[in-house]
């Protein structure tokens, strides 16, 4: 006979077969033998084993809505690079330490030594005649220095008050206001446009400070670009700005074009205006270069 044809309890000891059957015959032991009932038994609609589990995806953290706004405003003054008022302050800083002092003063000092040493040479000879005629030539320099000291501000006087307006700290400041809010809301075009406007104006303002001997070159031509920063660009903007950000690409204006297209043609249109302005500056600040070069060649021709 085989091993499995002998009945399960066949095979155990005589002693153990009674213990054997009181064990199974406990309600006790058979419930704890009963998976469903015990702790380790675990019921899921997909897999329970945790390698096998996908983890929820974790919620992501709420941004106040004024950070978000803070964010962009830093974000938009990187784009659009140091400041307006800075660089507009920083190019008209008036050079005046170290400034050699022009021929007008150079001759006046020579007449004055000339006449004193003529007076004190008098007095020297006791002659009346030469203390006469230099205190008389000595006066006549002094009124020529104190005439010329104040006449030359004068001339230039207002080409100052004009470089004094177009580099107003106040409408500056605004106009740097402006276009970072702008920025901030606007694509890469818009973007670009305004830096270009703000490269134009500190090159205009800087050559308008060089020139400031000619006073109606100054008012004439720093007339468009003082209002350029207070009122047309700001203007533009500002308008651009009162149309909702949803609708600033793709709703047509009275049958035109959209805010942004719009905002980019007027940019462009003073744009142009500045680059004309420009123009003619840098072409009067090459008229003192052309004067020395019809000087030198009459120079050499007459020699």
């Amino acid at each position: 006979m085989r091993a499995r044809d002998f009945p399960h309890n066949a095979l155990r000891p005589l002693w153990a077969r009674p213990l054997a059957q009181a064990l199974c015959s406990d309600p006790n032991r058979l419930s704890m033998n009963d998976l469903k009932k015990s702790k380790n038994y675990a019921v899921a609609k997909g897999p329970v084993n945790r390698r096998t589990t996908v983890e929820a995806p974790v919620a992501k953290p709420v941004v106040a809505q004024a950070v978000l706004q803070r964010v962009s405003m830093a974000h938009a003054k990187r784009r659009l690079g140091t400041p307006l008022s800075q660089r507009v302050a920083a190019s008209t800083q008036p050079a005046t330490a170290g400034a050699l002092p022009g021929t007008t003063a150079i001759v006046q000092a020579i007449g004055c030594t000339i006449c004193a040493m003529g007076l004190g040479l008098g007095v020297i000879q006791s002659s009346v005649l030469v203390m006469g005629v230099s205190a008389v030539a000595l006066g006549g320099v002094a009124l020529w220095a104190v005439i010329s000291r104040r006449v030359q501000p004068a001339v230039a006087a207002s080409a100052r008050v004009a470089v004094a307006e177009v580099a107003d700290a106040q409408a500056l400041a605004q106009l740097d206001a402006v276009m970072e809010k702008m920025a901030a809301e606007a694509p890469q075009a818009t973007v670009d446009s305004l830096t270009q406007l703000k490269e134009s104006i500190v090159r205009c303002t800087a050559l308008l400070s060089a020139g400031e001997g000619d006073a109606g070159l100054a008012s004439e031509e720093s007339l468009y670009l003082r209002e350029a920063v207070r009122r047309y660009i700001p203007d533009s903007i500002n308008s651009c700005l009162q149309v909702p950000l949803k609708d600033r690409a793709s709703l047509v204006i009275d049958g035109s074009k959209p805010a942004l297209d719009l905002l980019q043609d007027q940019l462009q249109m003073i744009q142009q205006q500045l680059d004309a302005r420009e123009a003619r500056l840098t072409q009067f600040a090459g008229e003192a270069l052309l004067r020395q070069q019809r000087f030198l060649a009459a120079k050499a021709n007459g020699g």
